[in-house]
């Protein structure tokens, strides 16, 4: 065990001289103060969606339930004719429009006019939806009694008000996950390419504590820093502990995960800058996922193969509880079992490289 922490304190020491602590910590409180202080709590954007009914079924639901239920209605969005809604759409960039005329084989058949970067099946996804709803709701009140209509209820399945969530603390998930769980992976190949471009690598495999000492220290130094830089992070943000312990147990498997492959990398590499190129398209892969957690209708299932998946969603359920507790220790299980495989199949690797250029 002394051995074990000569080569922490070794190692923590390297990274404050490489100023690798240093920067990791400094940027840690830099980001803590922004998301603060800078980012703002709420982020609105107002969509407008022009309204052509050919039917007469949107006006005729606001006159039924206009008078006990104080609904607000923009009635400019509501245009006469399609070259209207064209011309509207064009002056407002962020605008969509909405056609809702008589069906062949359905009740109603809507068409939706969007902007360019609107993808053709989003589109389709909600001329279904909306063509379904219009359906139900076939005017007066359609072929069912009123009372069927008061009946219904709908439950969500997912409680919470995850809607009322500030956008400072909605950052919080992928910022923790780049700025604490993958930067092992970055720390790892620079730490390791530098010992070996000094050639003091090959020096441990002759001392008590060999190579997988000397591995095990490294691991156990970027714990220790991605402990103190994910309190920095998380406490001042979520105002407190809620979520801190299971936060914390997600992204520990998560910078596990991210110094293996880091271990592996620096393996096949001489010196540091030799693998950043590498590095670097990892990152960036392994950044996807934050697109389905910010946008779950783009969650293909390929992008579940990322790890990084379940480290933003383990940490996003965590940190946000509903009744989502299952997501947690469904991610702290998957992570776990790939860090027990990379965990091993990096030493492996290092160690046999090692053995070879020696």
């Amino acid at each position: 065990m002394q051995r074990i922490f000569n080569l922490f304190k070794k190692d923590v020491l390297l990274g404050i001289k490489d100023i690798f602590i240093i920067l990791e910590l400094a940027f840690a409180v830099v980001i803590m103060f922004m998301l603060l202080f800078i980012f703002p709590k709420e982020v609105k954007q107002d969509a407008m969606v022009y309204i052509y009914d050919e039917t007469g079924l949107v006006q005729n639901i606001i006159d039924q339930f206009a008078e006990n239920i104080d609904i607000e209605m923009d009635l400019e969005l509501f245009v006469d004719n399609r070259e209207d809604m064209i011309a509207g759409m064009t002056k407002n960039k962020s605008a969509m429009g909405v056609i809702i005329s008589y069906g062949e084989e359905t009740l109603y058949e809507t068409e939706m006019l969007v902007q360019p970067y609107t993808t053709e099946a989003m589109m389709k996804y909600v001329e279904t939806e909306m063509e379904d709803m219009l359906s139900i709701l076939h005017p007066p009140f359609g072929t069912y009694p009123l009372e069927i209509y008061n009946s219904v209820r709908i439950t969500s399945l997912q409680e919470g008000l995850r809607d009322e969530i500030p956008f400072n603390k909605r950052m919080l998930p992928p910022i923790i996950m780049m700025m604490v769980g993958i930067i092992g992976m970055f720390a790892m190949v620079s730490l390791i390419g530098q010992e070996r471009s000094d050639a003091t690598i090959r020096a441990f495999r002759v001392t008590p504590a060999g190579l997988w000492g000397f591995i095990f220290s490294k691991h156990l130094m970027l714990l220790a820093v991605s402990f103190a830089t994910f309190s920095i992070l998380y406490i001042p943000i979520m105002g407190g502990f809620q979520g801190y312990l299971q936060a914390l147990l997600i992204i520990i498997l998560t910078v596990i995960f991210g110094s293996t492959i880091g271990i592996i990398l620096g393996s096949f590499f001489d010196n540091p800058m030799a693998s950043m190129g590498l590095v670097v398209l990892l990152m960036l892969v392994i950044s996807l996922p934050a697109i389905s957690l910010f946008a779950p209708v783009f969650s293909p299932l390929w992008l579940k193969f990322i790890p990084s998946y379940y480290t933003l969603f383990g940490l996003d359920a965590a940190m946000f509880p509903d009744n989502n507790a299952h997501i947690i220790w469904q991610s702290a299980a998957i992570l776990g079992a790939l860090d027990l495989v990379f965990v091993f199949l990096s030493a492996w690797i290092f160690s046999t490289r090692i053995r070879r250029e020696a």
